[in-house]
């Protein structure tokens, strides 16, 4: 896997939404001559309202702590997987196949370019096409499974202190388009009660969708901070700080 420095928004702007993926990856970071972080998504559910946050799809039971059946050598781009449930052809595009245990744990995340279908007539198996080869070689004690990317098919965060944040689009987003997430910089996001100025701001607990005051003792993901008091119900400004998600 090679390293790039980060890339400015080129050909779909922030203010842009598309039904197809463009030359960016799903969660590559982009940003703008302002400053502002945004990472690549899907809109993986219901239309998005632009200033309400979002979190990433759940792992799925049954795509994860799977014993690999075979031996796949370092250097090779394939790999199949027993899964506990069935897959449709390309759903895991822009997913990530960590090896979690047994042979070469610890020593890779590879980003999936796509997959064959898993069917009860393949006994649920797919076989998964990397981005970059094997760092090391899999055997029959390696267990794998196979995450969500972060930014692969958000949703309207639910009102859940624990969930993670991925972003916030500064647009409507139309279900399953394809659309920048702001993860980072000067945003306006809706406020659930007000927000001290200066003071951390955390997913709400009550209101989906929104930020609320992080007090002492909380121990979640910080979504940023306002640079002033917020209000509830409005808009307000709020310095994203997702960045490292």
């Amino acid at each position: 896997m090679s390293l790039a420095a980060s890339i400015q928004i080129t050909d779909q702007d922030v203010y842009q939404i598309s039904s197809k993926q463009g030359g960016e990856k799903l969660g590559q970071l982009a940003s703008t001559p302002s400053g502002k972080v945004f990472a690549y998504s899907k809109n993986g559910a219901a239309d998005l309202v632009a200033g309400k946050i979002t979190e990433p799809a759940a792992v799925t039971a049954n795509y994860v702590t799977r014993t690999l059946s075979t031996s796949f050598a370092a250097g090779v781009t394939q790999v199949t997987v027993t899964l506990g449930t069935t897959a449709t052809q390309d759903s895991f595009r822009g997913f990530w196949f960590v090896v979690t245990d047994g042979t070469g744990k610890g020593q890779g995340a590879y980003q999936i370019l796509g997959n064959t279908a898993a069917t009860a007539g393949t006994s649920n198996a797919t076989t998964v096409e990397l981005s970059g080869a094997l760092n090391v070689a899999l055997d029959n004690t390696s267990v794998v499974g196979i995450y969500p990317n972060q930014e692969s098919a958000v949703v309207v965060h639910s009102a859940a202190v624990a969930v993670p944040v991925a972003g916030a689009p500064v647009v409507p987003v139309t279900a399953a388009y394809y659309f920048w997430n702001q993860v980072q910089g000067m945003a306006s996001i809706l406020s659930d009660g007000a927000i001290t100025k200066n003071a951390g701001a955390i997913a709400s607990d009550a209101v989906a969708g929104t930020v609320e005051i992080e007090v002492a003792g909380t121990v979640t993901q910080r979504v940023g901070y306002a640079p002033e008091l917020t209000v509830d119900t409005k808009y307000s400004p709020l310095v994203l700080t997702l960045v490292g998600l």
